[in-house]
């Protein structure tokens, strides 16, 4: 089968708990940064959650992890898409396979029996909207280059990457895997460089996995500026035009700017009322690549994008009913 989207990801589930002010800056101390993505150990995520829970607060659970929440988004609005991604023989393990399959996403993976549980992320939003994320990879670690299929790859339209990836030896193996692949195959490659905390940590090795030109990047305005070593839009243009001929900045309320291979791109932002920007991004990179497989351009699939990544902030959660997927697709035409 030919897909219009192949990905490879962390698989997660998300608890997602509406925080205050003075919780957040209780995680502030112990290192967890406001807006950002800490990589945490399993016990201290538990204990975590336990606080949350034991305040009365009620967790919100769906499956997550950028790379899928993006592929959901754009399986919903019409795109073939396979996800490439490795669960635990557990309660969050197959709960995962099965939102999978819900929305239309075919995959390789099985239940993997092992004490290493699967990946769980706590997505924490406080009272001005922004989210704060602990991420307990778990068996995400364990993914390798054995996990990847060339077939899939070689018939899809676009391959799919996360920065999360590269986050452990394994994962950058593989990343480096699937990239030479679709080269190979001439498969269009997209890249999420994630978090900032990725791209300053792991900013030699996205170097060294997108030095042979990666079609298109999405980040945002912290993540673009930190791997280019400047706030200077000329500067961040200059920088990422030595790594991709087409580029997406994502500016939160003020929409997004970037380039292709013959024009600039700035689309203004839509005033919404916020309430939660876990899964904007996420919503935002998913609606482009759909567009982008009916062959729009990038600057009318970055406006989708915007239009898209507008509806979803006005809801909790990284995700949508699928209904609400149709009605933003239906009511873009109009727009």
């Amino acid at each position: 089968m030919e897909y219009d989207i192949c990905s490879i990801g962390s698989a997660l589930v998300d608890l997602t708990f509406k925080i205050d002010e003075e919780f957040t800056r209780r995680n502030e101390q112990k290192g967890i940064v406001k807006g950002g993505m800490t990589l945490i150990e399993k016990d201290e995520q538990d204990d975590l959650v336990e606080e949350l829970i034991r305040s009365g607060k009620i967790p919100d659970r769906a499956c997550g992890g950028s790379a899928t929440n993006s592929v959901v988004a754009a399986s919903l609005f019409g795109s073939s898409c396979f996800m490439s991604c490795i669960v635990g023989d557990d309660d969050n393990g197959k709960f995962y396979l099965k939102d999978l399959s819900t929305n239309g996403i075919e995959h390789n993976s099985s239940p993997i029996y092992s004490e290493t549980p699967s990946g769980q992320c706590l997505v924490m939003v406080s009272d001005d909207a922004e989210r704060t994320m602990c991420t307990n990879l778990g068996i995400n670690n364990e993914f390798s280059p054995k996990n990847i299929d060339e077939e899939i790859i070689k018939n899809s339209n676009y391959l799919f990457l996360e920065g999360y990836l590269i986050a452990s030896p394994e994962g950058f193996d593989s990343f480096k895997k699937a990239f030479n692949l679709a080269k190979e195959h001439d498969v269009k490659v997209a890249l999420s460089l994630s978090d900032i905390f990725i791209v300053s940590t792991f900013k030699e090795e996205l170097k060294e996995l997108i030095a042979t030109s990666c079609d298109l990047i999405f980040c945002n305005e912290g993540e673009a500026s930190e791997f280019a070593n400047s706030n200077a839009k000329d500067d961040i243009f200059k920088f990422f035009k030595g790594y991709t001929p087409n580029l997406l900045i994502t500016q939160g309320s003020q929409g997004c700017i970037g380039y292709d291979q013959e024009n600039l791109i700035d689309i203004p932002g839509i005033k919404v009322n916020a309430i939660d920007t876990n899964g904007a991004g996420d919503m935002f990179a998913g609606s482009v690549l759909n567009s982008l497989n009916q062959l729009k351009n990038l600057k009318q699939s970055a406006e989708f994008g915007c239009f898209a990544a507008s509806k979803i902030v006005q809801s909790f959660g990284p995700r949508l009913t699928q209904e609400e997927y149709a009605e933003i697709k239906e009511n873009f035409s109009s727009y």
